[in-house]
């Protein structure tokens, strides 16, 4: 029923949706070109295309009509897409410095692979919405035809590309491989080649001085009229694959596992069996559940790599991403596993590990523009805002529906060039950005107060700051955003070790292991218990110290070139609390 059904629509959306949008064919390749940044023959193949329209009231400098074009062949794998860009100044965001490679040189691909294409959707957020942004920027290292392979996670799944630029200042090829089998709909689907699919080139132009912001936008279809093609793909242009056959769904699915789990930090891999073998998607989607039926504490990948994290017994299952055929159930036992509050974390990333190394920018999950630095997260705003909004920094979190009414500590170490002010919050993306927590806290006054939605000072110091929540008004159909907002003020703020956790998870963490030492060993701590000041004193200078409470997480940290040193605990919540200084560690009470 579903293969009729998809091509009976496609033929309806051909003949009376899209009828005035820009179409292209795109010819099959007698053999597949190379992707160099070199103009193979085959390329003779293919149909030519101008990306000569301003997008809203940019002007770019790329040349006359004509002068700057797409082409694409198609073979039984994937796409194949050659730019020729001819410009005034090559200005890209490696040669101008800038930050945001967003913001110069650079083209950006769209692809629509929906059924109903006019639907209101764009990649915003890299949701399962079944449109999908390229924007790989070109780096020193990558402008002299390097076939680059890339892997990314679009609409939470694996992608993997291959593009290649080649630069002859100011002009610039780009070529580019987009395997079919990356592409899932919004439904799950496979990408239908019989079909329509929507598509869009955007070639950004920057020139010097030029600077942020100061982008000037072509493309081939999309010029603006509802928002830009990252926000909503309605006005993109129509691709057909000329000769190309309807999807082949997948039948059946027979998953295997490697085996059990039994030591702390030990990865199992599933494996699944995809049936018809010519099947157009080779992609499944893994569930995870304790084998009593409610929430498994391991991770699978979309790979379906185990990740343990405390000891139990789960049930694993794939779907087809469609969510039409199932497999088989196995069952997984897990022990020897010692949890950390990392481990139980639900914010990714959450020490900025993870950055571009070309730009520092953080990141996935990270959004916005926060460049990690040493291992700090700095975040600027250029402009101050009218909103809070105007300038944010957050991720998707995921915490499960069923445990919403926990209690949550959300953690963060922060830092200002200047006192400032800040606003964080969770909000629903999908349902009108409502703040879907409930929180008692002092500083939870926005949005007419006691919910998700935190405004506070902070310093120069660098401070741990706590919030205490629960997701009880959370919908099952929420998209989770937490958002470090800095629209009101200019000075750069500094964030580090971000924590979300519920009161059970950190239950669950070991106490933490240290080793007991009197007054005579390495340094002396005092008063202890502490109420508002401690002392901590060295027998010799040099030494960074740093206080973490009794699931892990770091309070305070500092830098001593003498030997004493005064810490502020009078915010802290009392309990246990460790003084660490190399590999000694003090026990105190708050």
């Amino acid at each position: 029923m579903r293969k009729t059904f998809t091509f009976l629509l496609g033929l309806f959306l051909s003949a009376f949706v899209f009828a005035q949008k820009p179409e292209a064919v795109v010819m099959k390749a007698s053999v597949p070109p190379i992707v160099d940044g070199q103009i193979d023959e085959v390329w003779l193949e293919a149909n030519e295309y101008n990306i000569d329209k301003n997008f809203q009231q940019e002007i770019p400098t790329l040349g006359e009509s004509g002068e700057t074009t797409w082409k694409a062949l198609w073979t039984e794998e994937g796409m194949y897409l050659l730019l020729q860009v001819t410009d005034d100044v090559y200005y890209p965001s490696w040669v101008s410095g800038g930050a945001n490679s967003w913001q110069y040189d650079k083209p950006e691909v769209y692809f629509d692979v929906n059924y109903i294409l006019e639907d209101g959707l764009g990649c915003e957020g890299n949701v399962n919405q079944g449109h999908y942004q390229f924007d790989i920027a070109m780096t020193e290292a990558t402008v002299n035809g390097e076939r680059t392979e890339i892997n990314e996670e679009k609409n939470g799944l694996p992608f993997v590309y291959v593009n290649a630029f080649l630069v002859e200042d100011p002009n610039y090829v780009a070529e580019y491989f987009f395997p079919f089998l990356g592409f899932v709909n919004k439904d799950g689907g496979p990408i239908d080649l019989a079909g329509n699919t929507g598509f869009d080139v955007t070639i950004i132009d920057n020139d010097p001085p030029g600077g942020d912001n100061d982008r000037q936008r072509a493309v081939w279809a999309n010029m603006g009229a509802i928002n830009e093609s990252w926000a909503n793909m309605d006005d993109a242009g129509i691709i057909t694959f000329d000769g190309a056959e309807p999807p082949v769904y997948v039948e059946e699915i027979k998953i295997y596992s490697e085996g059990d789990i039994t030591e702390d930090n030990q990865t199992v891999q599933m494996r699944a069996e995809i049936l018809p073998e010519d099947a157009s998607t080779n992609l499944v989607k893994w569930t995870l559940k304790s084998v009593d039926g409610g929430r498994a504490r391991a991770k699978i990948s979309p790979t379906g790599l185990i990740t343990p994290v405390i000891d139990e017994i789960i049930v694993v299952q794939a779907t087809s991403l469609d969510g039409f055929v199932y497999s088989n159930e196995i069952g997984v036992i897990i022990s020897g596993q010692v949890p950390t509050i990392d481990e139980l974390n639900y914010i990714g990333n959450a020490h900025f590990d993870d950055y571009n190394p070309d730009t520092n920018v953080a990141g996935p999950p990270w959004s916005g523009d926060g460049i990690v630095v040493n291992g700090v997260c700095t975040m600027t705003n250029p402009n101050i805002g009218e909103n809070p909004w105007d300038w944010t920094f957050g991720q998707v979190v995921n915490v499960p529906f069923d445990i919403k009414n926990e209690k949550f500590v959300y953690s963060f170490r922060m830092w200002a060039d200047a006192d400032r002010e800040v606003v964080m919050d969770f909000e629903d993306t999908a349902n009108d950005y409502s703040r879907y927590g409930v929180s008692t806290d002092s500083t939870a006054t926005r949005s007419g107060g006691g919910v998700t939605d935190w405004l506070f000072n902070i310093t120069t110091e660098p401070q741990t700051y706590t919030f205490t929540c629960t997701f009880e008004n959370m919908l099952p159909t929420a998209v989770q955003k937490m958002n470090f907002m800095l629209g009101w003020d200019t000075p750069t703020v500094y964030v580090d070790s971000v924590y979300l956790l519920s009161e059970n998870d950190m239950a669950l963490i070991p106490p933490t292991s240290t080793k007991e030492l009197t007054v005579d060993d390495a340094f002396k701590v005092y008063p202890n218990p502490a109420s508002s000041k401690l002392h901590v004193e060295f027998a010799s200078p040099n030494t960074v110290v740093a206080i973490y409470n009794s699931v892990g997480i770091k309070m305070d940290q500092a830098e001593l070139f003498g030997t004493h040193h005064v810490f502020d605990v009078s915010t802290y919540p009392k309990g246990m609390y460790f003084v660490k200084a190399k590999d000694s560690v003090v026990r105190f009470i708050k």
